[in-house]
């Protein structure tokens, strides 16, 4: 553990994963839900290029779970 208290790296079966390895595993699940969530209601008809916007929208789901959820 670092001075403010958060650990440096996770420990599951002996290997060590960082912490930011986890914060993008549940924002790529979160732009996921929004992404389906958007096609169930239609509205991906506006986007241009879909693939880009789900890899935009992860980058963005990463910084909200980073910044609120796991703080890194």
């Amino acid at each position: 553990m670092n001075a403010t208290g958060i650990p440096m790296e996770i420990s599951i079966g002996g290997i060590y994963f960082p912490p930011i390895l986890f914060a993008i595993l549940l924002a790529v699940l979160l732009a996921g839900v929004i992404a389906r969530l958007l096609n169930h209601f239609n509205l991906t008809r506006f986007i241009w290029h879909p693939p880009l916007f789900f890899v935009a929208l992860s980058v963005i789901c990463t910084w909200f779970v980073d910044r609120f959820v796991l703080p890194v």
